[in-house]
């Protein structure tokens, strides 16, 4: 797909992806009903919501596309022929959400032969919507309409601020941040992480425990629009296979590939060290 055809398609997803988040965020509080699915995570009556509009939605405007959705798994016969899938996570955050805070948010990704070419998060909560089609372009949009490109130029500052999961903290994480140091570390739910880095709030987002590919897919997508990068643990970019396995060994989101390349550095060098201490 070209870059006039991703900004179509952006386009017509803006309208839907804010309407799949007032409908979850209305049900915020009207003690919405919480069940376990079969991996253990919790899912609400504002996951089902917000996964049918968007469905029905995707379904509607791109019918040629399939669609990979955290609460409705495409069969893996379906999405093994099409270079192009579309990826959405109707409510990523839903511990957040159930818990009242504001950290919840919307992915919806482009997956072009294993790559996240256009994505949108919206965190409805806070009523923030980023996207990007590709291309170097990357965009914050408020509630009235208006919207603004994510500066690209960034200057690193000198405590770097690192965002990490406020739910999800495992502990390979914990011991690279606190081989950063100094640095001002803040716990956030959801992939409203991967927005905050791109637009420069942020310094970088390490997740090193394993993840799905709905929920770094669209985070991707806007970081490098913007100018960063989102590495796998071995210094390669994120790949987004919706052919395989859908799960992800962890990564590291930067706004600039010079930062990534220190942190991917650092994390090297502390498990290097940690192997020679096992080893004696």
């Amino acid at each position: 797909m070209n870059l006039s055809s991703r900004r179509e398609l952006v386009e017509a997803l803006v309208p839907v992806i804010r309407k799949a988040g007032r409908a979850a965020l209305v049900l915020q509080d009207d003690h919405v009903a919480v069940r376990a699915k079969p991996d253990g995570s919790p899912v609400t009556s504002a996951d089902l919501a917000s996964n049918e509009i968007l469905h029905a939605a995707c379904l509607e405007l791109f019918p040629a596309i399939p669609v990979v959705s955290e609460e409705d798994s495409l069969a893996f016969e379906a999405r093994r022929d099409s270079d192009s899938v579309l990826v959405i996570d109707p409510l990523d955050g839903t511990k957040e959400f159930i818990k009242g805070r504001d950290e919840f948010a919307v992915n919806i990704a482009l997956v072009e032969n294993g790559h996240a070419s256009a994505g949108l998060i919206y965190a409805p909560a806070r009523d923030r919507l980023f996207f990007s089609y590709g291309g170097g372009f990357a965009f914050e949009q408020t509630g009235r309409g208006q919207r603004r490109s994510l500066p690209r130029p960034f200057t690193p500052r000198h405590h770097p601020i690192a965002l990490v999961s406020r739910s999800h903290l495992d502990p390979r994480t914990k011991a690279l941040l606190a081989a950063l140091q100094p640095c001002n570390v803040e716990e956030i739910g959801s992939s409203l992480k991967f927005a905050l880095v791109a637009a420069a709030e942020a310094d970088f987002y390490l997740r090193l425990a394993p993840t799905m590919i709905w929920d770094c897919a669209a985070g991707q997508a806007i970081i490098e629009a913007a100018g960063g990068v989102v590495l796998q643990t071995d210094g390669t970019s994120l790949s987004c296979d919706c052919k395989g396995k859908l799960k992800q060994n962890g990564f590291i989101a930067a706004r600039t590939p010079q930062l990534a390349a220190r942190l991917i550095a650092t994390m090297r060098e502390l498990e290097t060290t940690s192997t020679g201490q096992t080893r004696q």
